[in-house]
């Protein structure tokens, strides 16, 4: 049986959009500054972006991020991605990806609480922080995010040299919570693999469309 794959480019800006629309693009992830991770466009961009995303029938993410880098988050940069947040709800975004931890390396739920008030209406997928959770603590985790309605995990499967395995392991945790995890940072070439080996139908990255 052939799985239909959902592919979800990751573009740096406004500028990139209509031409991953044009190469199939069905769902997009935008953001700036992806030299330094990605950070949350402005809004000017991120209304345009609703706009012209919403008329060829696309779903659009946003990554909310005041800065690139680590968390943790001050309490100044939270109260940034709050108000970046409320004012992707009122522009009708679709989804949004955001995480933040603690020096420890623990969800900071503290700082996440007001983020998912906020976000309140729009999918929420946790963001590359993920990775950087110890994987003994993953499982915890995961609870609490489905709990507090987080629908989709990123994970580049960089806590293992061997990338599947880590996403298999991922995965299987992911899905006990009724969360779907979305291997990230996947090249186009090696989606039809990936997606046979993990069961998956759903990818992410700067690489996973060419166009």
């Amino acid at each position: 049986m052939t799985i239909l794959l959902l592919i979800e480019p990751l573009l740096e800006n406004y500028s990139e959009l209509p031409n991953a629309i044009t190469a199939g693009a069905k769902r997009i992830a935008l953001a700036d500054n992806l030299a330094v991770g990605g950070t949350t466009v402005s809004k000017g961009v991120m209304g345009e972006a609703v706009r012209y995303a919403h008329e060829h029938q696309v779903t659009l993410d946003l990554i909310i991020a005041p800065r690139g880098g680590n968390t943790p988050y001050n309490d100044v940069e939270i109260k940034m991605m709050e108000a970046d947040l409320l004012e992707a709800q009122q522009l009708g975004v679709d989804g949004v990806i955001f995480g933040a931890l603690t020096t420890q390396h623990q969800l900071d739920k503290e700082a996440l609480s007001p983020l998912i008030a906020a976000a309140g209406g729009m999918t929420m997928t946790f963001s590359l922080d993920f990775d950087a959770i110890r994987p003994q603590d993953r499982g915890a985790a995961l609870d609490w995010l489905a709990d507090q309605g987080f629908e989709h995990i990123l994970s580049a499967g960089t806590a293992s040299d061997d990338r599947p395995a880590d996403w298999t392991a991922s995965k299987r945790l992911a899905e006990a919570d009724g969360l779907t995890l979305i291997p990230a940072n996947v090249t186009a070439e090696e989606t039809t693999t990936l997606s046979d080996q993990l069961g998956l139908n759903i990818f992410y990255g700067q690489q996973v469309l060419k166009f």
